[in-house]
């Protein structure tokens, strides 16, 4: 499948995968965290149940002993103190009562406090007792009352509601103690099987990219070999055309001395005109065929034209591919920069986690550099590829000019022709031909000139050509080097 992705997608193949398994992790820790939590809440319930019961249990004690204390004394603060230490107990009671959440434990609750509404009830009757100056009577209540067996019942069952708190807060304990244990486990175990995979998807990443780059510049170096292979070709054909010129104008300068030897000699004149059309005619055949090999010659100039432009696209692209490594390996920066923050703030624990984000960094920054490198050389490609261009149209409008000169040299060979026919024809008008056939070939001449000179520019054209075309194959050669 990854053999499918261009380079970008499996660039981001390669953060994408430990990312997610990244985000399971996190999902999993907020499980733990809010189960750590859920836990922690019922053994803060647990240990507040305990503190309640203890209150109350002190609170119930204190007041029996104030009522004890009013029967034997008679004094007024005690009761005052009694209803004190009940409303405390009663309050806390009712609070406890909010906390507990087991059916059995609500049950002995509700044994609590009836039983403490019962101890109510003997204090209040001795009480009334005491009020109505029966002290002796009120005595004689409580020691006939089961007070002793109530109060003893009490602590019973307020040690039986702590007895279950405390073992519900030591159950929270060992499962809080737990929880964290497995939370480590699963953090540490995750982050090493993330930097493992993302080490391994990685390399393969790296691996398969690395490949296709070192393809992509073998096709950059064929492509470059076929284009001087044309270029050599161009320049064996602009060679021709330039021996081709110079016989022209050797053949213009016989034609003219035959001109100028045929307005002397007119009984030669039949004879002369004869070969001046078989010469024409040799110079027309030159001409077609100097104008046909400027086509060839053009065609090859715009395909390769074809070439280097199709060469600077990929150029391009590569270094499309290259600004974006450079902003990956940016972002890799920064989210190590972050992950170093965090691991410094989780102090110990995040010590190996720094380091890893560290290393992290280290591979971002050299990502970067590597990606700016890249993308200065394939600057150089398209620079150099821009100027091939510009060589290659300046070599098809001189081809053009050559086709245009070559079609003008025709045609003065045409008059050529006709000029020896006539002459041939009527011998009469040989000095008025031979007057026209020479201004006809200074034409021809000048046209020969023009044409040297455009050959000798196509060929200064085709090594600047050969020039470019081998800085292309040093840069694909260095490209191929790095890769």
């Amino acid at each position: 499948m990854i053999g499918t992705l261009n380079l970008r997608q499996r660039i981001l193949a390669g953060y994408v995968v430990p990312l997610l398994l990244m985000v399971g992790v996190a999902f999993a820790v907020y499980l733990q965290t809010q189960r750590l939590q859920a836990l922690s809440a019922d053994a803060v319930a647990a240990g507040r149940a305990v503190a309640l019961g203890k209150e109350a249990h002190v609170g119930l004690a204190q007041y029996q002993r104030d009522m004890r204390g009013y029967l034997i004394a008679h004094d007024r603060n005690a009761l005052e103190t009694a209803a004190q230490s009940m409303a405390r107990a009663t309050e806390n009671l009712d609070a406890l009562a909010k906390l507990l959440t087991s059916a059995e434990q609500r049950e002995v609750l509700a044994r609590l406090l009836k039983t403490i509404d019962e101890i109510a009830g003997v204090t209040g009757k001795y009480r009334e007792l005491v009020d109505a100056g029966s002290a002796a009577k009120a005595l004689q209540f409580f020691r006939q009352s089961n007070l002793t067996e109530l109060s003893v019942r009490v602590d019973a069952l307020i040690d039986q509601i702590e007895a279950h708190e405390l073992e519900i807060l030591a159950q929270r304990d060992a499962e809080q103690t737990e929880a964290s244990a497995t939370l480590v486990s699963v953090t540490l175990g995750a982050t090493v099987a993330a930097i493992l995979l993302a080490i391994g998807i990685g390399r393969a990443l790296a691996v398969r990219s690395t490949r296709t780059i070192s393809e992509s510049v073998a096709h950059v170096s064929t492509a470059s070999t076929e284009m001087a292979a044309t270029v050599d070709e161009h320049e064996r054909t602009v060679t021709q055309q330039v021996a081709a010129v110079s016989e022209v104008s050797a053949t213009v300068e016989e034609l003219g001395m035959s001109a100028r030897q045929s307005a002397s000699q007119a009984e030669s004149s039949a004879a002369a005109a004869l070969q001046a059309l078989e010469l024409a005619r040799h110079g027309t055949r030159a001409a077609d065929e100097a104008a046909q090999s400027t086509a060839g010659m053009k065609e090859k100039i715009d395909s390769l034209a074809h070439r280097i432009l199709s060469l600077s696209e990929q150029a391009g692209q590569i270094g499309g591919i290259a600004k974006l490594v450079g902003e990956l390996a940016s972002e890799t920066n920064m989210l190590a920069l972050n992950a170093a923050v965090e691991a410094a703030r989780a102090g110990e624990q995040g010590k190996g986690f720094a380091v890893v984000a560290s290393e992290i960094r280290k591979l971002a920054v050299q990502s970067k550099k590597s990606a700016e490198r890249a993308d200065a050389l394939v600057t150089e490609i398209q620079n150099a590829t821009n100027s091939a261009v510009m060589v290659t149209e300046d070599g098809s409008r001189s081809a053009d000019e050559v086709m245009a000169t070559a079609s003008r040299v025709a045609e003065a060979f045409d008059a050529i022709a006709g000029a020896a026919n006539n002459v041939s024809e009527n011998a009469q008008q040989v000095m008025l031909n031979s007057k026209q056939q020479a201004a006809a070939l200074s034409q021809v001449t000048d046209a020969m000139l023009s044409l040297a000179a455009g050959s000798r520019q196509m060929a200064a054209g085709t090594e600047q050509t050969k020039a470019g075309i081998e800085n292309l194959k040093q840069v694909a050669h260095g490209l191929k080097a790095m890769v």
